[in-house]
């Protein structure tokens, strides 16, 4: 047998069996666990935000335009488990001013050492065919499982380390990022914050586009835009919090992780939106439509998002909203006011509600 077929048979065989076990593990450990993880993870961002701003007031640091958590693949090998935290400003790596912290990622790789150790075990019946360095790379190739909880720990905690007093306090430059990847490598924007406010009438360029158009990982919050029209388009992880978006449309989105804490959404309309992970926590949605809006999460076997992050209307008002045919049936509705929304009553068992909820809330026939 050749190195490659070994390889092959090793995985398929081994690797992904066992890769799947530890997946549906980490996501059970990371649910169950989340509000610890989240404190733990705006801890470390507070000593971050006190470092910068130490270096900052020294003069030993311009302000920040990227905030970067680095995957070190050698810290995953030898067991150290760090994130590497980088500020930078917005030359991003072009500008060599050094200033790093580092994040104890260790739950997160809680199940790859096992594994790790159980295919360099499996490798030996190759007779030498394959070494531990074979091993080692085949593995390293699958770290995105892993690596898919640190993101969506990192989405989830971005709303407490906003809030955070050493945060608000740093000087940043006019176009901020806090941004997930690897060292140097790929990586992807989790928050973007723009100092200097957009005008209306580019927000409105950038969100009224023709039909299929994207506007992704961007930031709207803050802004007065009633009656927006923005159907048809990708918004994934855009964030809108805080903005007056009443009247609004946003039919046949894709608004997979967006943002709407706090914003004024009376009537908007959300029919036939993707909205997995989508955060409308202390909105007013009185009157909104989400008739057959879907939370689809991935139904992969090893990729967990989107869906890790669930759809919230935690402490929402949603008074006269309309979810008739809406499959949003993992969404979270804590404190949330319910009052004559319109639900379908095959549909009273699909939903976690309390039970005066269930009491205020319009069950309707089909």
């Amino acid at each position: 047998m050749k190195k490659e077929e070994a390889l092959r048979h090793l995985y398929e065989q081994v690797c992904l069996p066992e890769l799947e076990k530890r997946v549906a593990a980490l996501e059970s450990f990371f649910l169950k666990n989340k509000e610890r993880l989240v404190d733990d993870f705006v801890q470390s961002i507070r000593q971050m935000a006190i470092k910068i701003k130490t270096m900052q007031d020294h003069g030993a640091m311009p302000a920040i335009g990227f905030l970067h958590f680095s995957l070190l693949r050698t810290a995953v090998l030898d067991g150290s488990n760090r994130y590497l935290i980088e500020a930078y400003t917005d030359k991003w790596y072009w500008e060599g001013i050094e200033c790093f912290g580092s994040y104890d990622a260790g739950w997160a790789f809680q199940g790859f050492p096992s594994l790790l150790q159980l295919l360099d075990e499996q490798r030996k019946k190759y007779i030498g065919v394959l070494d531990a360095p074979d091993v080692e790379r085949l593995l390293l190739k699958e770290l995105d499982y892993f690596t898919q909880f640190i993101s969506a720990l990192v989405r989830l905690s971005i709303p407490e380390v906003v809030r955070l007093p050493e945060y608000q306090q740093l000087d940043k430059a006019q176009r901020f990022q806090i941004r997930v990847g690897e060292f140097k490598d790929i990586s992807e924007s989790v928050y973007v914050e723009d100092r200097l406010p957009r005008e209306e009438q580019e927000a409105r360029r950038l969100l009224e586009q023709a039909k299929d158009s994207y506007c992704t990982h961007e930031t709207f919050a803050n802004m007065r835009l009633r009656q927006l029209k923005a159907n048809e388009m990708d918004l994934r992880y855009t964030d809108f919090s805080r903005s007056d978006l009443e009247n609004g449309e946003f039919r046949h989105c894709v608004l997979i992780g967006t943002r709407w804490g706090g914003s004024s959404l009376a009537n908007a309309d959300f029919r036939h939106s993707l909205l997995a992970d989508a955060d409308f926590r202390q909105s007013d949605l009185r009157g909104a439509n989400f008739s057959y809006a879907d939370g689809q999460t991935s139904d992969d076997r090893l990729y967990r998002q989107p869906g890790l992050l669930g759809i919230r209307f935690d402490e929402a008002n949603l008074e006269g909203a309309d979810f008739r045919h809406a499959r949003l049936y993992k969404a979270s509705f804590y404190g949330a006011n319910l009052h004559q929304a319109m639900f379908l009553e095959r549909d009273q068992d699909r939903y976690e509600l309390t039970e005066p909820q269930r009491k205020e809330i319009h069950w309707i026939a089909e």
